[in-house]
């Protein structure tokens, strides 16, 4: 659950050579964060099969702006794309759950809206849920970051995450809120 690690620590005891002793250890989530390499993911609603030279070539709408057109003859919809921004919300709020996330830093904000800011480190899901759903829609561009963790947004509804969790993990929740996960660097890094 994001803002709360649980028990972080814990004591084993056992004999050694005759004796007792306690072992100070972590619990496993701690220990696979530590251990693992940062991988780099793009999480999108696009179907990579629909890539051609890695430029993706379906009849997608891809910006919030889009409501209204259509798109395959079929009128895009706010009701369609809530569902679509609630599914990347949410999954990265599982992502940072997973990953034992606590606290993200608000970094390199660009504002394209009046009326709308943000603290410089945030940790209530309901104020991380706001930033995502204004990045996705265009209203500012930011990077939240935290140690061993990122999410960057890009252009046409791509999101870049960064984190220790396996890949099989990532994906897996990536395709439980109905996205296409795939290894790939963010291009936002240098920015």
């Amino acid at each position: 659950m994001f803002g709360s690690w649980g028990q972080r620590a814990g004591s084993v005891s056992g004999a050694h050579s005759g004796g007792q002793r306690r072992l100070n250890i972590w619990n496993i989530g701690c220990i696979a964060k530590v251990n693992r390499a940062m991988k780099e993911y793009r999480i999108t609603k696009y179907n990579p099969q629909s890539r051609v030279g890695g430029v993706f070539t379906g009849d997608e709408w891809t910006s919030f702006g889009d409501i209204g057109k259509s798109f395959n003859n079929i009128q895009f919809t706010y009701e369609m794309y809530q569902k679509t921004e609630n599914a990347y919300i949410d999954c990265c709020i599982e992502i940072l759950n997973k990953a034992f996330v606590e606290t993200l830093s608000v970094e390199q904000v660009e504002y394209y809206m009046e009326g709308i800011s943000f603290p410089s480190t945030v940790s209530d899901i309901g104020e991380i849920r706001q930033i995502i759903s204004a990045c996705l829609r265009e209203q500012c561009w930011l990077k939240l970051t935290a140690k061993d963790f990122f999410i960057h947004f890009g252009y046409d509804y791509y999101m870049y995450i960064g984190s220790v969790l396996p890949a099989a993990t990532v994906e897996e929740i990536a395709v439980r809120h109905g996205l296409f996960c795939e290894l790939y660097q963010s291009p936002y890094h240098a920015m």
